[in-house]
Formats: structure tokens, C-alpha cells, sequence
């Protein structure tokens, strides 16, 4: 990404959030409905001219959230590098650890939290304990992902297990996910905008 000024940076951060702020809870529940209807209520049996063209809006408004979260990540890291303070993960990295594959479990967490701290003026950022609403969001992101992937196995999908517990179960955990980042951000977002308000009158 081009290199911004750090109020060109809280600006776009600002932009970033409010869009994933409406973006998250419209993409988050149309995956839930999707895997619902797909899952439990089989609705493409159902309602195939209907659920098919739903399927393809909804794949198409998730992809552009994750697009859109990757973006946050970078914005949010790399203004607070610009400020000067010092961050144990890079703007890019901040981002790109949610597609390697194991480090997705457990490294976007901790940039959250650097993030998260850091922004509200917190010591230790890399370091300092979650707030309850980080650790709910990222419990249910992993749930999300797990559930997701045991009802791709190729032992599972299909089964009862597959449509009545893994499916809903990735529905709602999913959407709660989306639900409580939505959340972080805009408190993060908000810090950052305050940031730049006491650094005028300081």
C-alpha cells in the first residue's frame, strides 16, 4: 500500500471501519443464512432459484469483508508506527498471518491485542491481557474455522453430523464472530481518532 501520513492513515482507518461496520453483520448473517440453508434446512432442495443466486452474493460479500479486515489490519498496525510507537508485528503481517496455516489459529489473536492495547495507551502491548470481548471474538472464530473444516472431511459432510450440529454450529459461530469484531474495531478506531484529537491540543 502507498505510503500514507499519518492523518491521511487515521482518515482511511476511519473509512475502513465504518465500512466493515455496516459490511460484517449484512456478510456475517447472509453466511449464517447460506449454511442454514445448506445445512439443516436444505434449502437449495427447497428453494434452488432462490438460495443459488443468495449462495453467490453471499460468497461474493465475504470475500470483499476479508478483503476489507486484511486492509484494517495493515491501517490500524501501520498508523500506530507512525506515531512512534514500537509494534512486535509488521502492517503486512498483521494481516497475512490469517492465511498461514496453523499461525492462523492463534497469530491474528495476538496483533489484535497489540493493536487493541496500543491504541487505547496501554504498556506492553504485544503482551497485555485481552479484554473478554477479544478472547469471545476469537473463540468464536476458531470454533467457526474448526467447525467448518470437520464438516468439509471427507468422513464427515454429509452426515447428520455434518447438517445438524458442525453446520449450524459454524453458522452461528461465525456470525457471532463477525459480531464482536466489529466491536474491536470501531473502539480501536475510535482510540486512534482520539489519539490524533489530544496530540492538537497537547
Amino acid at each position: 500500500m502507498a505510503k500514507l501520513t499519518l492523518e491521511q492513515g487515521r482518515f482511511r482507518l476511519d473509512r475502513l471501519t465504518r465500512a466493515l461496520s455496516w459490511l460484517l453483520p449484512i456478510s456475517g448473517g447472509m453466511m449464517a443464512v447460506t449454511l442454514l440453508a445448506d445445512g439443516p434446512l436444505d434449502g437449495m432442495a427447497l428453494l434452488p432459484s432462490v438460495m443459488g443466486p443468495f449462495t453467490v452474493v453471499a460468497l461474493v460479500g465475504a470475500a470483499v469483508t476479508v478483503v476489507l479486515a486484511c486492509m484494517w489490519f495493515h491501517r490500524a498496525n501501520a498508523n500506530l508506527r507512525a506515531s512512534g510507537i514500537s509494534l512486535l508485528h509488521g502492517p503486512t503481517m498483521a494481516w497475512l498471518w490469517a492465511f498461514v496455516p496453523i499461525a492462523a489459529l492463534f497469530k491474528p489473536f495476538q496483533v489484535m491485542r497489540e493493536i487493541w492495547s496500543e491504541s487505547l495507551g496501554l504498556s506492553h502491548g504485544h503482551d497485555a491481557p485481552a479484554p473478554p470481548l477479544m478472547t469471545q471474538w476469537w473463540g468464536a472464530w476458531v470454533v467457526a474455522q474448526i467447525s467448518m473444516n470437520l464438516s468439509g472431511s471427507r468422513h464427515v459432510a454429509g452426515t447428520d453430523m455434518d447438517r445438524f450440529v458442525l453446520t449450524p454450529l459454524a453458522a452461528l459461530a461465525g456470525l457471532c464472530a463477525c459480531l464482536l469484531f466489529r466491536t474491536l474495531i470501531r473502539d480501536v478506531n475510535a482510540a486512534q481518532q482520539g489519539m490524533a484529537d489530544a496530540a492538537v491540543f497537547a
